[in-house]
C-alpha cells in the first residue's frame, strides 16, 4: 500500500510539473536589444576607403588598407542593421576601384541620409597613432562656389579619373549643402564623444575639418573616419582584432541618433513648433576640433 501511495505521489509531482510547461504563461526573453528607431536617417552609406589597385596605407606586416576598410564596413553595416531600423549600403562589396567622385555620388544617387566613409591611418614614425574624425570644412564649400575648375586629391590612373577637373554643376553650393554640413558636424562630434567613451585606451586625435574629395560633392551629412594607424605595432593588432569594428558601429550608432534628433527637431522648427533646443557653439563646446593640416605627414588620400 506505501508503495502505491509513493508511486502516486511521484506521477502527480510529474504531472504537476507537465502541466505548468503546457499550460503556464509563457514569458519571452530576448538577448538582443530592440532595433534603435531612426526617422530621419533611413539609409545611411558606408564607403570602404581605397580598393582595386589602390591599396591605400600600408601597415604592419603588410596589412593594406584597402582590407581593412572592407572587412570594418562590412563588419559595422551587419552590426548597424541588427540594432537600428536603418538600411545600410556599401560603396564597394569587394576588392574594385572606385573613383573618389564615384563614391559621394553613389550616395547621392542612393538618396542616402549619412555617407561615412572609413579609413586606416598611416605615418612614417611608428609612434604616430589614434582615431580622428572629418567634416567638410565651411570654407572649403564657399571655395568650392567660386573656383571653375579643382582638380581631385590624390587623383591619378589609379583612381580611374586621371586629371579629370570637378564639374562645377557637381558641387553643390546650395541651402541643402549649408544644412548638410551643419548636419555633419552634430554626427561628427557625437561619433567622437562616444569613439572616446567607448574606446577608453586608444587615443583620439580630434574632429577635423579638411576639404576631403570624398566629401565634397556629397548632398548628405558626411565624414571620414580615420580608425587608427595600421603602422603603429600595437595600434594595428587591435584595429586587427574581430571585435573592434563591432565598437566602432555603436559610436555610430550614438552618432545617427543624435543627427536624427537634430534633423527631428529642424523638422519642428520649420514647422513653427519653435527654436531648436539646446543649440549651443561647438567651437567652444569642443576645443579639441580644428582643421586639419594637409601637410602632416600622413600617407591618406581621400
Amino acid at each position: 500500500m506505501l508503495k502505491l501511495i509513493a508511486k502516486f505521489r511521484h506521477s502527480a509531482r510529474r504531472l504537476f510539473w507537465l502541466w505548468l510547461l503546457l499550460c503556464a504563461p509563457v514569458v519571452a526573453y530576448s538577448a538582443e536589444p530592440q532595433p534603435v528607431a531612426l526617422r530621419h536617417v533611413r539609409r545611411v552609406v558606408l564607403d570602404p576607403g581605397h580598393g582595386g589597385t589602390n591599396a591605400g596605407s600600408i601597415g604592419i606586416a603588410g596589412i593594406a588598407e584597402k582590407v581593412l576598410t572592407l572587412d570594418y564596413a562590412n563588419a559595422i553595416a551587419a552590426w548597424l542593421r541588427t540594432h537600428s531600423t536603418a538600411e545600410v549600403l556599401l560603396t564597394r562589396q569587394t576588392d574594385t576601384d572606385v573613383g573618389l567622385r564615384d563614391r559621394p555620388r553613389l550616395a547621392n544617387q542612393w538618396q542616402a541620409d549619412l555617407l561615412i566613409s572609413i579609413h586606416a591611418n598611416s605615418h612614417e614614425l611608428p609612434q604616430a597613432s589614434g582615431m580622428e574624425v572629418f567634416f567638410l570644412a565651411a570654407d572649403a564649400v564657399a571655395q568650392a562656389n567660386r573656383q571653375l575648375v579643382e582638380r581631385e586629391e590624390g587623383g591619378g590612373p589609379r583612381d580611374g579619373v586621371g586629371a579629370i577637373p570637378w564639374s562645377v554643376s557637381g558641387i553643390v553650393t546650395d541651402l541643402g549643402a549649408v544644412a548638410a554640413h551643419s548636419r555633419a558636424e552634430v554626427f561628427a562630434l557625437q561619433l567622437a564623444s562616444a569613439l572616446q567613451k567607448i574606446r577608453k585606451d586608444a587615443r583620439f586625435r580630434g574632429v577635423k575639418q579638411a576639404p576631403f574629395g570624398v566629401l565634397k560633392e556629397a548632398k548628405m551629412p558626411a565624414v571620414v573616419l580615420e580608425v587608427g594607424y595600421i603602422s603603429h605595432p600595437l595600434e594595428s593588432k587591435d584595429l586587427l582584432d574581430k571585435k573592434t569594428p563591432a565598437l566602432f558601429a555603436q559610436a555610430i550608432l550614438a552618432g545617427m541618433v543624435a543627427l536624427d534628433t537634430r534633423i527631428d527637431l529642424e523638422s519642428k522648427q520649420e514647422s513653427g513648433a519653435g527654436p531648436l533646443q539646446g543649440e549651443r557653439s561647438h567651437t567652444s563646446a569642443n576645443p579639441r576640433r580644428h582643421k586639419a593640416n594637409r601637410n602632416s605627414g600622413n600617407r591618406n588620400n581621400h
